[in-house]
C-alpha cells in the first residue's frame, strides 16, 4: 500500500507537470485587428507636382480656353464641369468660379509663399507676366513670367494651390538664346509651362511639413508625442516608419499575411515605402494599391513583435475596381486601413 501510494503520488506529480508544460509551451494566441482610416498626415498633405509643359489644347485659336485639373494633372474637355481648376487663353488665367473656385496673383516669389490668402479671389487675372517691349537687355516683345509673381488658386473642392508659371512659349525655350531673340526662330506662344503645389485638405498651408501619424499597436490608438516610446509605427503619405528612436524596427516579407507565423530575429530597418504599386496608366489609373503577399513585421520599443498588412490607402476602403474609382470619383487618399496581429508574450511567433 505504501509503495502504491508513493507510485500514485509520483504519477500524479508527473501528470501535473505535463499539464503545466502544455499550458506554457508555445506562443500565446494572437488575434488579428483591423484599424480603418488612419489619416497619414492628412492635415498637412502637400502634392509637389512635376513640371507641366506646353498646356494649350487650341493652338492658334484665339479666345479658346484650355481647362486644367490640378488634382489629376490633365486637361479637361468639359468647361461646364466642376473638375477643372484653372484655364488658360492667351495671357489670361481663368478660375472655375461657377463651382466656387477663384484665382489671384500675389507679388511674392513662389518659393516664399507659405500660405494662401483666405480672400481676394477673382474670376480672371493676367498680372503674372511682364511684356518686354523694347526694354534693353531683354528679348524684344516677349511675354516673360514675373519672377516675383505667384498664382494662387482656390479649387471647386475648397483646396488651395500655388503655381509658378515658367514659360509662355512652346518647349519652354531658353529666352536668353539667340534663337529666341530672333523672331523668325522663336517658338509659338500661348503654351504654358509651370510648377505647382496642391494642398489637398482645405488648409491654406502651402509648404511641406514632414510630420507623421503615430500608432500604438497595443491600444490601437494614435500617439501625439513623436518622441514617446509608446508608438510603434508611423505613417506619412506612402512612407511607413518604425520607432527606431526607442529600438523599434520594420522588416518587409514577401509572404501572405496569414502565412507569416514567425517574425524575423534580425534585419529590422527604419522605414518601408515599397508596400504598394503605383498603377500609372493601367486600370485603375494613377492609383496606390497595396502589393499582394506583402507583410511588414514590426519590432516594438517594448521588444514585442507584430505583423501587419495594408488593406487600403483610400478613405473608407473603397472598391478600386468600381467605375467610380476608375473614373477618379474617389475618396481621399492617405487614409490607411491595416490588419495586424501583435504578439504580447514577447515571442516572435504568431501561431
Amino acid at each position: 500500500m505504501k509503495n502504491l501510494s508513493l507510485f500514485s503520488l509520483l504519477s500524479g506529480l508527473f501528470l501535473l507537470s505535463a499539464c503545466v508544460g502544455d499550458s506554457t509551451d508555445g506562443p500565446a494566441p494572437v488575434t488579428n485587428s483591423v484599424i480603418e482610416d488612419i489619416a497619414a498626415n492628412y492635415n498637412t498633405i502637400i502634392e509637389n507636382m512635376e513640371l507641366v509643359t506646353d498646356i494649350n489644347d487650341y493652338p492658334g485659336q484665339e479666345g479658346k480656353y484650355t481647362f486644367y485639373d490640378l488634382d489629376q494633372g490633365v486637361t479637361i474637355a468639359d468647361s461646364s464641369s466642376d473638375v477643372w481648376d484653372i484655364a488658360f487663353s492667351g495671357t489670361t488665367l481663368l478660375a472655375n468660379t461657377a463651382h466656387g473656385g477663384g484665382i489671384q496673383v500675389i507679388q511674392t516669389a513662389y518659393s516664399e509663399v507659405e500660405n494662401a490668402p483666405e480672400s481676394g479671389f477673382e474670376a480672371t487675372n493676367a498680372s503674372w507676366y511682364i511684356y518686354t517691349g523694347e526694354a534693353p537687355n531683354l528679348p524684344k516683345h516677349a511675354v516673360l513670367p514675373n519672377s516675383n509673381a505667384t498664382v494662387i488658386i482656390k479649387t471647386p473642392t475648397g483646396n488651395y494651390a500655388k503655381m509658378e508659371i515658367l514659360s509662355y512659349y512652346e518647349g519652354n525655350p531658353d529666352v536668353t538664346s539667340a534663337e529666341f531673340a530672333n523672331f523668325m526662330t522663336r517658338p509659338a506662344d500661348g503654351y504654358f509651362s509651370f510648377n505647382y503645389v496642391l494642398q489637398e485638405s482645405e488648409s491654406t498651408q502651402l509648404y511641406h511639413v514632414d510630420s507623421y501619424t503615430f500608432l500604438d499597436l497595443d491600444t490601437g490608438s494614435i500617439v501625439e508625442d513623436s518622441l514617446s516610446s509608446q508608438w510603434d509605427i508611423g505613417f506619412n503619405a506612402t512612407n511607413i516608419i518604425a520607432n527606431t528612436g526607442h529600438n523599434g524596427g520594420l522588416q518587409p516579407l514577401n509572404t501572405e499575411f496569414n502565412l507569416v507565423d514567425e517574425a524575423p530575429l534580425e534585419g529590422y530597418g527604419s522605414m518601408d515605402a515599397a508596400w504598394y504599386t503605383y498603377t500609372m496608366n493601367n486600370t485603375p489609373p494613377h492609383a496606390i494599391l497595396p502589393k499582394e503577399n506583402y507583410t511588414l513585421t514590426v519590432k516594438t520599443p517594448d521588444d514585442l513583435y507584430a505583423k501587419f498588412r495594408v488593406i487600403s490607402y483610400y478613405k473608407g476602403n473603397p472598391d478600386v475596381n468600381s467605375q467610380n474609382f476608375i473614373n477618379f470619383i474617389r475618396p481621399a487618399d492617405r487614409h490607411y486601413t491595416i490588419e495586424y496581429a501583435l504578439q504580447k508574450d514577447g515571442s516572435r511567433f504568431f501561431e
